[in-house]
């Protein structure tokens, strides 16, 4: 069995790309199958997180930690530039696990509007990450399971939509909502560095994003005719890295 490291960083509630872009990742309790993967599962955000006797000199802005095969939520909070809301994408380098969503429920009163995601777009089963070795194999290689380490949360602005069930189009000028209120601060207290319920640092190995269980998590449908490009012109993206508790 390979050795775990020891992980040093500092503990975060979100994790922000900028004052417009935080995200949270916490444990899926609202379906079936991830409230009996997550019995007993742990799961920690950290910013600026290190490996000090494996990689003293690398830096991870973002990373989480978590038990393995437990089952994620992530929640998506972003201020987008237009009033309508914005769009989103979280991909791995290999696939996306959403490729193109979007948020335009009403801002709240710090301008922001707040997405969850407990699934992969394309396919009914639950987010869930997996330690990075286990899966290695003759059908899985190391180079392709470290596309699988990360994973991009990209945040665009969205200019016109359908709504199919008012059958009706909103644009900049005619919005779904009202004015967009003005920004405030954002909150983005931090904690001291985590540790293990006996105290000691956490123990942790790469994982990876992997599709597995089910899920009943559905998607609003909106018609979306107008958007900014996701590649070229996003408001935010920010990079996560993925490990594994050990649970010794």
């Amino acid at each position: 069995m390979a050795a775990s490291h020891a992980l040093e960083g500092q503990s975060s509630d979100w994790l922000q790309d900028s004052e417009d872009l935080l995200v949270r990742f916490g444990l899926n309790d609202e379906d079936a199958d991830a409230r009996h993967r997550n019995r007993g599962a742990q799961l920690h955000m950290f910013s600026d997180a290190r490996l000090p006797q494996l990689a003293p000199d690398r830096v991870f802005p973002n990373l989480v930690a978590v038990s393995r095969g437990a089952a994620l939520s992530i929640q998506i909070r972003a201020r987008s530039r237009q009033p309508l809301g914005f769009g989103f994408r979280i991909a791995t380098g290999a696939e996306p696990v959403v490729d193109r969503l979007y948020a335009v429920n009403r801002a709240d009163g710090w301008g922001f509007r707040n997405v969850t995601v407990r699934r992969f777009q394309h396919e009914a089963n639950l987010i869930t990450v997996d330690l990075m070795r286990a899966r290695l194999g003759p059908s899985h290689r190391l180079e392709a399971l470290q596309q699988l380490w990360t994973c991009d949360i990209t945040t665009w602005d969205v200019h016109q939509f359908l709504d199919p069930i008012a059958a009706r189009v909103y644009t900049r000028n005619t919005p779904r909502f009202g004015p967009l209120p003005r920004p405030g601060p954002v909150d983005t207290r931090r904690g001291t560095a985590r540790e293990a319920d006996d105290g000691a640092a956490l123990q942790v190995n790469a994982g990876v994003i992997w599709a597995d269980g089910s899920t009943e998590q559905t998607f609003e449908r909106i018609q979306v005719q107008a958007e900014a490009d996701p590649d070229r012109d996003f408001f935010g993206r920010l990079r996560v890295h993925f490990f594994v508790i050990d649970p010794d």
